[in-house]
């Protein structure tokens, strides 16, 4: 058993895509910005809000991310629930726990309080908490340092390549999930859990 179990949080913890898509939908809607498939947004998830309309949207990238920060809780509190088994393994793994997210902080912080799993974690970083994003190390690299574990003691649970390549190149043991947004096809390279038992078994 590692000392220390990172996760991801969207599409990993939380079954949040409908959240994401929709609120990002709205966010170009009010921006009177064409909105991009369900798909291409569901793609990116796991980047920067800032990196996502960049790519997807020729809008003003600095208010529709502030519109869809002010948007995202509605849709949250509607669509968005733990995946089914999550709370059990938390409950039973007897190890420190950490989210490394791409929300920012304080939406991170949100989000873990309203799914009522905050207190299973010692860590909870955002990603404007280090200088720079998935898929770069930092994130993980500062979950390491605040927790005095090292990257032979540590695996990283995630549902993108993005986690994953981040797990990469901070050294990290990487374990994917199959049920989030990029799916088994993409994450074939990783070890890869395609239910939460397989999780809890693959963690070790």
């Amino acid at each position: 058993m590692p000392r220390l179990v990172v996760f991801d949080l969207d599409g990993t913890l939380s079954d949040s895509r409908e959240a994401i898509v929709r609120t990002f939908e709205a966010a170009c809607l009010d921006h009177a910005v064409p909105a991009p498939t369900d798909q291409a947004v569901a793609d990116l998830i796991g980047l920067p809000l800032v990196h996502m309309f960049e790519t997807l949207t020729g809008g003003p990238v600095p208010a529709m991310v502030q519109t869809y920060k002010d948007r995202y809780v509605e849709f949250d509190r509607l669509h968005t629930r733990l995946f089914p088994g999550i709370l059990e393994l938390l409950i039973g793994l007897a190890t420190l726990k950490a989210v490394a997210t791409s929300k920012m902080q304080q939406g991170a912080e949100r989000s873990l309080e309203r799914a009522g799993i905050t207190a299973h974690f010692d860590q909870i970083i955002g990603h404007d908490a280090v200088p720079r994003p998935k898929p770069h190390p930092d994130m993980l690299l500062e979950v390491l340092r605040r927790a005095g574990v090292s990257r032979d003691d540590a695996v990283m649970v995630g549902d993108t390549t993005f986690d994953m390549d981040m797990a990469d190149a901070a050294g990290v043991r990487g374990i994917a999930v199959s049920w989030g947004a990029h799916g088994a096809h993409r994450l074939a390279r990783w070890s890869t859990a395609h239910t939460v038992d397989e999780l809890r078994q693959l963690i070790g």
